[in-house]
């Protein structure tokens, strides 16, 4: 064997290791997120920790609203849909976090996909939601081919390339 030959496999056998460890210590964080994602739990947490969790009724007691936005993945022409649901910074506000000094909000779907928003887009009016429902029926969980039961939904978002399906928890930073 050539010597180019035995560092690529160390190179390989390097990152399969690195990839293995790095889905067993991530496993126990998928498990909670889809279990939050079938029970339509939503976490807020500040810098990490868990300040509130809020479920289905909690979320639409808020004031709840319908909004258009406009869905535009890479396999379809740019749709707009009907969607009910919260401001995020609502639900943020009844957990009792401040965004005064914050800069970012990372939103975390129960696949572990995660979007950072900053503050600044947050607090726009009318702007980024947690959405529930489209086109007046609930969006579905994952396990039902949905993309909820929570999605994060930015209006003024052109593409829709910053939303995040399935998700479960926002992390405010």
């Amino acid at each position: 064997m050539t010597r180019n030959i035995k560092i690529i496999l160390i190179i390989i056998i390097i990152l399969i290791a690195v990839s293995t460890t790095g889905l067993y210590l991530n496993g126990d964080n998928v498990k909670v997120n889809r279990e939050l994602n079938e029970e339509a739990v939503f976490v807020i947490l500040k810098e990490g920790e868990e300040v509130g969790s809020f479920t289905m009724g909690e979320i639409q007691e808020l004031q709840e609203k319908t909004f258009t936005a406009t869905l535009d993945t890479s396999d379809t022409d740019p749709e707009k849909y009907k969607y009910t649901g919260v401001l995020l910074k609502d639900i943020i506000h009844k957990a009792g976090v401040d965004l005064q000094d914050k800069k970012i909000i990372a939103v975390t779907g129960a696949d572990s996909y995660t979007v950072g928003v900053s503050v600044d887009k947050v607090l726009e009016e009318d702007n980024v939601y947690m959405a529930y429902k489209r086109d007046g029926l609930p969006l579905g969980s994952r396990n039902d081919g949905g993309s909820g039961p929570y999605q994060l939904i930015i209006r003024k978002d052109q593409f829709s390339q910053n939303w995040c399906k399935y998700a479960v928890k926002a992390d405010v930073r």
